[in-house]
């Protein structure tokens, strides 16, 4: 059993208190691997104390109830009191106290919104939270979409809503599968071991699926036909690019027996993933294989399918000759060393939109053009509709749409995030400000706070007691003023992170992101995500006189305001449930701050009660 109790209202009545703490210490050992510590015990007793004349009232209806029901694949997470009647679900999550905080109340309702969408035999289902404080009394309150309320209330507020039938059987429910939207590196770590990605919603309603498969039939056609194909997919920030060319790689070797692998000129990722991993086989650097093949011609490669991530940054003729004195474009080199494998080769290049943040990469897909003008065979490009004009007068394109991922998948249900960041960093701020309710509506939570401890304090309270979330400090790395407030961004600091451990080390390492002591700049949080970031804001992008003002600090780059709305794009994009904007109390970030409240985010406080 995957829950502490479960069934009949009338049932949990029958029996004693001594009996239902008994199966509840018993399920819990056999769910944990380990007893329950004495405060766990507390609450459940101070749960079951306080919530049994709701109990009592609900018994005349047909209601179930759920302790404890541990949701797979997350780590732990456990709403304490799930009751089931008629076509409603009701979340309830008791806390010992007579105040709660905002993370609280985000906590209760992040369960309501997963059970929602990620539970089959729940999406029929209405699922309404509630956040139960057990020492107060006479107290009921709305919270968005969370109602607050102390255990005399409940019965009042819910017996109304209970019903005499059942939708869903309570057996059918606890059989119910709960499939999660994974993170990229435990999708990374299925995909490795051998394993299918579970049946995602998300992913499927985002085309993810039916892409692969559109990109399967073009290289089993490439192979048969020894053609040369140049293989384009778009998508918005976290839309699950470098999800798709991982499960791409993996359904080759599979279904094909081709051999391919993943690329990526983005170190931090590769890092992270082979930190995860443990490999370096299936993941590699872009880099070294350009300068294995293409600088020193070590060769030619086996792999006939090669998949690079963030096809629009590679580096240009100036970067290329600055590092190696070779007077070619990386995507010069890449399509010369797919003229070398034998026969055929498919290179599938994933595009990012409005990323580029480093030196050298601002040319962008142009350079694919270039590099297929200047090359010795015929190319055929496979792309989503908008790219066709760039190389419909140089050789075959052939456009679908399914190429083009424009659903966010990184911050769970709120498909407007990435439009909402654009129309911020455009300067459209009627299109942000009303988009600002239907992301609040979908359960993505955006703050801002002037104060760097109470986003810490948030974290730490919404997450507490589960080891696979994670969140951590993200900054520019243009910004000057941020060591002056507790945000370590120097140049010497950021470059010793260790990305890998940052990422994937659990709470209470050294090393972790969780203990919000080392920041990430944009350079190692591109293409990788959290599931809350802390944006700490510079004053390299401002706002002043309705528009931002102009960043002029020293760069080599050709628009170097431009680099700075892209990183700041980038920061932006990394939540998963949301993210916090932490501004420094500096007099020239007060119009900034003013802005970021007027677009939608909430002021973060210290309670709500």
């Amino acid at each position: 059993m995957n829950c502490g109790y479960a069934d009949s209202i009338s049932q949990l009545l029958s029996i004693t208190k001594k009996q239902w703490l008994t199966m509840m210490q018993d399920n819990y050992f056999v769910m944990v691997g380990e007893a329950p510590s004495k405060e766990q015990v507390s609450a459940w007793l101070d749960c079951y104390d306080k919530s049994l004349p709701f109990f009592k009232a609900c018994s005349k209806y047909n209601c179930n109830i759920i302790f404890e029901y541990q949701l797979p694949r997350e780590g732990g997470r456990r709403p304490d009191v799930l009751l089931l009647s008629g076509d409603r679900l009701f979340v309830l999550e008791y806390k010992m106290k007579d105040r709660f905080s905002w993370a609280d109340v985000d906590q209760v309702a992040a369960y309501a919104r997963d059970l929602k969408n990620y539970h089959n035999a729940s999406h029929g289902l209405k699922v309404i939270p509630y956040l139960v404080p057990t020492v107060a009394s006479g107290k009921s309150r709305e919270y968005d979409n969370v109602t607050a309320c102390t255990p005399d209330k409940l019965a009042e507020l819910i017996e109304p809503q209970l019903a005499f039938d059942q939708k869903v059987q309570l057996e059918d429910w606890l059989s119910g599968e709960y499939v999660p939207l994974p993170s990229l590196v435990s999708a990374a770590q299925t995909i490795y071991n051998n394993e299918d990605l579970p049946y995602i919603r998300k992913a499927n309603s985002a085309g993810i699926p039916e892409a692969v498969t559109t990109l399967m039939e073009i290289t089993a056609d490439a192979m048969q036909t020894g053609k040369r194909v140049l293989a384009l997919v778009t998508g918005v920030p976290g839309a699950g690019k470098t999800l798709l060319g991982l499960d791409f790689v993996h359904t080759n070797q599979n279904v094909s027996d081709q051999s391919s692998v993943f690329l990526s000129g983005n170190g931090p990722l590769v890092e992270v993933l082979q930190h995860t991993l443990q490999s370096k086989t299936f993941v590699s650097s872009l880099r070294n294989y350009v300068k294995e093949y293409g600088i020193h011609k070590r060769g030619v490669p086996r792999e006939h399918i090669i998949v690079f991530d963030e096809a629009q940054r590679l580096w240009d003729k100036n970067q290329v000759r600055e590092k190696h004195n070779v007077n070619k474009s990386e995507p010069d080199l890449i399509i010369e060393i797919a003229e070398k494998i034998p026969d055929w080769s498919v290179m599938l290049g994933l595009v990012g939109e409005g990323q580029e943040i480093h030196n050298g990469e601002e040319t962008g897909i142009i350079q694919w053009k270039d590099a297929i003008q200047a090359g010795n065979e015929k190319w055929l490009v496979i792309c989503p509709p908008k790219l066709e004009s760039i190389f419909k007068d140089i050789c075959e394109v052939k456009t679908f749409e399914k190429l083009d991922l424009n659903v966010s998948l990184r911050s769970h249900l709120a498909d407007d995030v990435s439009r909402w960041v654009a129309s911020l960093l455009h300067e459209n701020i009627t299109e942000a400000t009303q988009l600002r309710d239907r992301i609040h509506n979908q359960g993505f939570k955006m703050y801002v706070t002037r104060e760097l401890a109470l986003a810490k304090k948030y974290c730490h309270k919404r997450y507490d007691g589960n080891h696979i979330k994670r969140y951590g400090l993200v900054c520019s790395s243009k910004s000057s003023i941020l060591p002056r407030f507790g945000v370590d961004n120097s140049y010497q600091t950021t470059k010793s992170l260790k990305v890998g451990p940052w990422y994937n080390e659990p709470i209470g390492s050294k090393d972790s992101c969780c203990e919000l002591n080392k920041v990430a700049t944009e350079f190692s949080c591109q293409g990788l995500e959290l599931d809350m970031p802390i944006v700490c804001w510079g004053e390299d992008l401002t706002w002043s006189n309705d528009s931002w003002k102009r960043y002029e600090g020293k760069s080599r780059c050709k628009d170097p305001h431009q680099i700075r709305l892209n990183s700041y794009r980038v920061l932006l994009t990394r939540g998963r449930d949301g993210f916090i904007v932490y501004l420094p109390d500096d007099k020239d970030l007060n119009e900034t701050y003013d802005l970021l409240v007027q677009v939608g985010l909430e002021e973060l406080k210290q309670g709500v009660q």
